[in-house]
């Protein structure tokens, strides 16, 4: 099993930024170099000196560009080599007067040891640097104006200062960065320190890795509600150190108020027998601050060489709380204000409903949309959709609705695409592709990212994205113009389809806004060679301004309402 890092890998991007940082270092030293060679300043044989020390930066700058990867060995040597080229140049002058602002130039490379070098390797250079420019001030005393000496010495000394400010802020930011991805609480990872840290071992690459998620509840609000803040706190205390102690190996990490994650990554063997462990010891666990029900759900899958880690994390994540939820909210632990949801998932899901989309050329059906309904006394398809988030049951409840949604697609025409609603979470966490890709062996399915949920991470939305395109699936960017959907998006997602808000289509036959905004979102889409759907048609008239915009897909009342069973479509405008 791989324990957590002790130290931070560097990443292909950082690495790749910081040799082109360190190449650009030795151009500037080797141009300053050349230029001294031409300067005519220099001693008798120190043309040679100079013209030997700057040839060497060209072979050097092309190392570090082609070849070196291990920071840890080649940055003390590099910081030998600029130190001993650096100094072989200053001592080339005539002048020390003249050859004394040269010694910036170690305090450039003293920048390089902070980053890349141990404290006591920064701390020579530094020394080194000091005496280098004390010497060249003390054969300069002779050359100068005492007081202009010693102004520039000073001057250059107190810049030698500038590594350990450096230094100190970097250590601010690295700690900035720490507290962010930990839990104010119990110190454990969150979910964003969770992600940084699997994407640590990002580059890892074995026959037979595999990651495994033991995903643990506890009612902390009943807790909360029955013996205080003060012993729900030392619930959460107690819960940590148990599974400090159970998973030593394991990241482990606070996902949520009241869920803790603990990841494994191994062998497949290995995995299944930790989770299988971590599991008994957390559901026979008996918390001495409050009795209380602990659930333990586990899931694991194996990684390929091309497979993103926080994509099969999040996965992985869904998939032990979609158990937790089908299997285990029974008694106790089940919520009243949450009854509505479990026994709407015990039944398999809400209602699917199929309005059409329409081409506007000739008024035929394109293709139809895969709508939610479900049962009345709790609000609209909104309301639910909200109270599952806020009750940590939206992804369960989306990939129940696109279940339904696949199963009752079966009558529609075998021409017309399927368009499916899901949240940008349920597709990073979920895996759409096993669920989709039957039916898209049959017809054209578009995934439509929905805009309620703030996207904050494109990165790993756009490769949960690229396994969909791999399938075959379609993307689209559903209710533009409203929401979370704005121009990010739709630059970010690279959507296949962009469909239009109906908030900007209704009314777009007499409002010149609202045609000044379909008309720039149609030509977006043209450019980026997407297909443009007008959503919201409710008259003829708006009808006939979709089509003067150039639409090629319209949906809407006007052309037909959703119903279970769609009926043939045809709107000749």
């Amino acid at each position: 099993m791989l324990r957590t890092p002790a130290a931070v890998p560097t990443r292909d991007r950082i690495a790749r930024s910081s040799r082109r940082a360190v190449v650009m270092l030795i151009v500037v030293v080797g141009s300053a170099g050349t230029f001294s060679a031409l300067s005519g300043e220099l001693r008798p044989g120190g043309l040679w000196v100079v013209a030997a020390a700057s040839a060497t930066t060209i072979p050097v700058a092309y190392a570090w560009r082609r070849w070196f990867r291990r920071w840890d060995a080649m940055a003390p040597l590099f910081i030998l080599y600029s130190d001993i080229g650096i100094t072989a140049v200053l001592f080339s002058f005539e002048s020390s007067w003249d050859a004394l602002p040269g010694a910036v130039l170690l305090i450039l490379v003293s920048l390089f040891g902070v980053v890349f070098t141990t404290s006591r390797v920064l701390r020579m250079h530094i020394v080194f640097s000091v005496v280098v420019t004390l010497v060249l001030a003390a054969m300069a005393a002779d050359e100068a104006d005492p007081m202009l000496l010693a102004a520039r010495t000073v001057t250059i000394l107190g810049a030698s200062t500038t590594p350990f400010l450096v230094q100190l802020y970097v250590a601010y930011l690295r700690d900035q960065v720490s507290t962010s991805r930990r839990d104010t609480t119990t110190g454990l990872l969150n979910r964003r320190g969770l992600e940084a840290a699997i994407g640590q071992v990002q580059q890892l690459r074995t026959a037979d890795l595999t990651m495994g998620v033991a995903l643990i509840h506890v009612a902390l609000e009943d807790i909360d509600a029955r013996h205080g803040r003060t012993t729900a706190k030392e619930v959460v205390a107690e819960l940590t150190g148990a599974l400090r102690e159970s998973a030593p190996g394991a990241l482990i990490a606070r996902i949520r108020h009241a869920e803790f994650a603990c990841v494994l990554l191994g062998g497949a063997d290995r995995v299944a027998e930790d989770l299988d462990a971590l599991r008994d010891d957390v559901e026979s666990l008996r918390l001495r601050s409050a009795p209380t029900p602990l659930t333990c759900t586990t899931s694991r899958a194996h990684l390929g060489d091309g497979t993103s880690r926080l994509v099969v994390l999040g996965r992985l994540i869904a998939s032990a709380s979609l158990a937790r939820y089908s299997g285990t909210l029974e008694g106790d632990e089940r919520r009243p204000e949450h009854d509505h949801l479990v026994d709407l998932l015990a039944d398999g899901g809400p209602t699917i409903v199929f309005q059409p989309v329409v081409r506007v050329g000739d008024g035929t059906v394109a293709g139809y949309e895969a709508l939610s309904r479900f049962p009345a006394g709790h609000g609209t398809p909104q309301t639910w959709f909200a109270d599952a988030a806020a009750a940590g049951l939206q992804t369960p409840l989306e990939l129940a609705a696109v279940q339904r949604a696949v199963l009752a697609s079966h009558h529609l025409e075998p021409d017309a695409f399927l368009a499916i609603n899901v949240s940008a979470g349920t597709i990073m966490a979920a895996d759409l592709t096993r669920l989709l890709l039957p039916l898209a062996t049959q017809r054209r399915v578009i995934v439509e990212i929905t805009e309620h949920d703030l996207v904050r991470d494109y990165h790993q939305l756009t490769l949960a994205l690229d396994d969909l395109r791999a399938a075959g699936l379609s993307i689209s960017v559903d209710d533009v113009g409203a929401g979370h959907s704005g121009l990010r998006q739709l630059v970010e997602i690279k959507p296949d389809v962009v469909k239009l808000d109906a908030s900007i289509v209704r009314g777009l036959d007499h409002d010149p806004m609202r045609r000044a905004a379909a008309k720039a979102l149609t030509s977006f889409a043209g450019d980026i060679g997407a297909e443009c759907i007008y959503e919201g048609i409710e008259t003829e008239d708006e009808l006939e301004a979709a089509r003067a915009l150039g639409a090629g897909l319209v949906q809407g009342f006007l052309l037909g309402r959703p119903t279970a069973v769609p009926l043939s479509v045809e709107h000749t405008a």
